[in-house]
């Protein structure tokens, strides 16, 4: 029966090229990992369009049906929709950009910082083009 024999720069060779193995898989779960994070962050879940609550019209009971193809009832259900949710879309999105702009401390420290120079310098402007014209009184000195 034989037995193997390595030498130790064989072994040496062995456990390097293990290691790399194992740092290369490290690395390639690591980086899947990362994408993986990135992508169900960015993704945004899919919003739920939530029917109104609408009115009910009556209308008369007519004899004869008429046709209506389905192409035109969806594009009519499409657009009444559209135009009942337009201001809460609206408004929504208005809501998304203020809170947006808020998460974000040096967008609000820059717009604080303009609004006080525009305020300093509207000031100054008012103050250099005043027409008060008090003439300087020289106080009276006391006498010894």
């Amino acid at each position: 029966m034989k037995i193997p024999i390595q030498t130790p720069l064989e072994q040496l060779h062995q456990n390097v090229l293990f290691l790399k193995n194992k740092s290369l898989h490290a690395i390639s779960s690591f980086r899947q990992n990362i994408l993986n994070n990135r992508d169900a962050h960015h993704i945004n879940s899919k919003q739920l369009k939530l029917s109104d609550t609408r009115e009910i019209a009556i209308v008369p009971y007519e004899s004869n049906a008429k046709v209506v193809d389905s192409n035109s009832f969806a594009y009519a259900l499409e657009s009444a929709m559209t135009e009942s949710n337009s201001g809460i879309q609206q408004s929504s999105k208005i809501r998304n950009h203020i809170t947006s702009f808020l998460h974000r401390p040096a967008r609000v420290l820059a717009s604080i910082v303009i609004i006080v120079l525009i305020v300093y310098i509207a000031i100054m402007a008012g103050q250099s083009n005043s027409t008060n014209q008090q003439p300087i009184e020289q106080t009276p000195q006391k006498s010894k």
